[in-house]
């Protein structure tokens, strides 16, 4: 599979080690044999928007905690996520005249996600939505004032980040993890887990050539991601997706779900995989032009819609790999690329000197350098304006989505075909994150949160509500091992 984002991580990585007492949380060498030796009550694998809210949650309730990151750097997807969260804000939507509950927010998730989900796991990451955004608020995390409809996520209560994707997740918490004495060791991939009666009481840690063991004094928090960089597993779940690329970082790989497993911990939902508008095979740019609904169309190889743009992911995946070639593209006007942030911007003029978007200064030269019949675009984006206008979309997207015509040159336009994005299946887990076994019982001191669990979901993950299930289910992992009685 191919990776495509390392200028986006590099970008939304710079500065982050300037924070106060960040950069000696992450050096290695001997430090990381003192830690070793040292032990913690409680050990978090993965540092991205899970494991670093368990290690706040965990070292608030008073665990002396270590993360351990698989990579070289902290903030795993979340760093170079949209950056979205998903949650009920009786403020922001109550200012833009959005009607919300919790009982619809459920009812969304649960539906949209086949029905396959755990209730008792939907319910949760719902009620919890708005305490957790308002606790990312107080730890230094800064929202746009109002919410949008994202891609996939069916309903305007989608929190965009003022940092560029999720560079503000990322600072907020280390520094806040840090403040409270949690270490934090990178390069240091969790090869397999430590079981004592029973009970999970540590990990092995790969140290260069030699392979040690960190004790943990009460439990074990596993937030080390999705298996969605690992080719091997995508084509034995997902064999029709296989040979796609990836929009996730490198070392989403699944390791640690794996080996969790092989002590007992049961999968769920693991044929469930998700795929984003992105880089076709072959290409090496993804650019993220199909975020905000209400600002783009997608047209296939003859130039024409082909489906409502704020259809069900699902719907739209299965659709876009039904086109000749398995492609579509994605086009908005200059109005629509100025909305985005500046490092989706930088995308596009990454890819636009690979050949793999196009920038014209009509709606038929673009046509020309897409490769697509001219009429036919021309046509089409009339078709959507005369739509925007009458709030009527034959295709039926939603008339509150009817909001931008594309009529400001220069027009943009990238590739749409499909990347794997999220894998919604992994480690069946409880309402109080705690790892089950394939009897459905707890496993003593195991919890798991964020992308390397299923059930939340279902068949398909509303866009928005990744970020809030990381946040909401890592919180709960870090408090019940912090507090979980030995």
């Amino acid at each position: 599979m191919m990776m495509n984002r390392r200028q986006a991580l590099g970008a939304a990585t710079s500065g982050l080690l300037a924070l106060p007492g960040v950069s000696e949380a992450f050096s290695l060498g001997a430090s990381l044999r003192d830690w070793l030796r040292g032990g913690a009550d409680v050990i978090v694998v993965g540092s991205g928007a899970a494991g670093l809210s368990a290690a706040v949650e965990a070292a608030s309730a008073g665990a002396r905690v270590t993360v351990l990151e698989k990579a070289p750097e902290i903030g795993g997807n979340t760093l170079i996520s949209g950056g979205y969260f998903a949650a009920l804000d009786p403020v922001r939507q109550r200012r833009q005249g959005i009607s919300d509950s919790p009982d619809f927010f459920y009812r969304q998730t649960f539906e949209y996600g086949g029905r396959k989900a755990k209730p008792a796991l939907v319910r949760r990451l719902v009620e919890n939505s708005t305490e957790s955004l308002r606790w990312l608020e107080g730890l230094g995390m800064r929202f746009k004032p109002e919410v949008i409809e994202l891609y996939g996520g069916h309903w305007a209560r989608c929190h965009c980040p003022v940092l560029p994707l999720g560079q503000g997740y990322i600072r907020a918490l280390s520094a806040e993890a840090v403040r409270l004495g949690v270490k934090i060791a990178t390069s240091a991939p969790v090869v397999d887990l430590v079981f004592r009666d029973g009970r999970a009481a540590g990990v092995v840690v790969q140290d260069g050539a030699r392979t040690r063991t960190l004790q943990a004094r009460k439990a074990v928090v596993l937030a080390a991601g999705s298996f969605a960089a690992n080719a091997r597993l995508i084509g034995q779940y997902a064999p029709r997706l296989q040979g796609l690329t990836t929009d996730n970082v490198p070392s989403s790989t699944g390791e640690v779900m794996l080996a969790a497993h092989r002590h007992g911990a049961a999968l769920r939902d693991m044929q469930y995989i998700q795929c984003l508008p992105g880089c076709p095979p072959g290409k090496s740019h993804r650019v993220r032009f199909h975020s905000v609904v209400s600002r783009f169309i997608f047209v296939n190889t003859e130039g024409r819609r082909f489906i409502r743009e704020d259809g069900p992911r699902d719907v739209l995946r299965d659709t876009v790999l039904a086109q000749p070639h398995q492609l579509a593209y994605s086009v908005l006007d200059d109005a629509g690329f100025r909305d985005y942030g500046i490092l989706i911007q930088k995308e596009a003029v990454e890819a636009l000197e690979a050949g793999e978007a196009w920038k014209a200064g009509s709606v038929r030269e673009l046509a020309q350098k897409m490769g697509v019949p001219a009429p036919a675009l021309a046509q089409t984006i009339a078709q959507y304006n005369r739509a925007v206008r009458t709030r009527r979309d034959p295709l039926g997207k939603s008339p509150r989505e009817l909001r931008y015509t594309l009529s400001h040159p220069p027009f943009w336009a990238c590739y749409a075909g499909m990347t794997i994005h999220y894998t919604e299946g992994g480690l069946d887990i409880d309402e109080r994150a705690r790892c089950l076994d394939a009897a459905g019982k707890p496993i003593p001191g195991l919890y798991a949160a964020g992308t390397i669990t299923g059930g939340v979901h279902g068949s398909n993950r509303l866009g928005a509500n990744g970020l809030t299930d990381a946040v909401v289910f890592g919180r709960i992992a870090g408090k019940g091992a912090a507090l979980l009685s030995l």
